[in-house]
């Protein structure tokens, strides 16, 4: 069930929902703007925005806006940014995409304990 967040102009809309595979969807649904060159520094241009958002609600069934597109767009980024930031320059480190995890030897782990 989604949760009542913000009152709007009078009206309820519903907050965002993001779980796993939605994300993946947006993220694609991105990447394919990015591609197609409707992406210009930090963010989309106005069509890129407007197709990542029709393409989107139209695949999940949601109704959401382009503010909470938007707001996933920044949040994913600074997510990505402070990851970076602590993970860019370590060696011996990967993902596990199917456990959605880090994964890296026992000798990482152990160095990393006694900092």
């Amino acid at each position: 069930m989604k949760r009542k967040d913000v009152v709007d102009n009078g009206g309820v809309r519903l907050k965002a929902e993001w779980d796993v595979n939605t994300v993946k969807l947006y993220i694609k649904l991105c990447l394919d703007e990015v591609k197609k060159g409707e992406h210009n520094g930090t963010t989309f241009t106005k069509k890129g925005w407007e197709s990542v958002l029709s393409n989107f609600n139209e695949k999940t069934g949601k109704d959401y806006e382009k503010k909470q597109l938007t707001n996933k767009w920044y949040n994913l980024r600074r997510d990505w940014q402070e990851w970076y930031k602590l993970f860019a320059k370590e060696t011996l480190v990967g993902q596990d995409s199917a456990k959605n995890t880090m994964d890296a030897p026992d000798e990482w782990w152990e160095k990393k304990q006694l900092v």
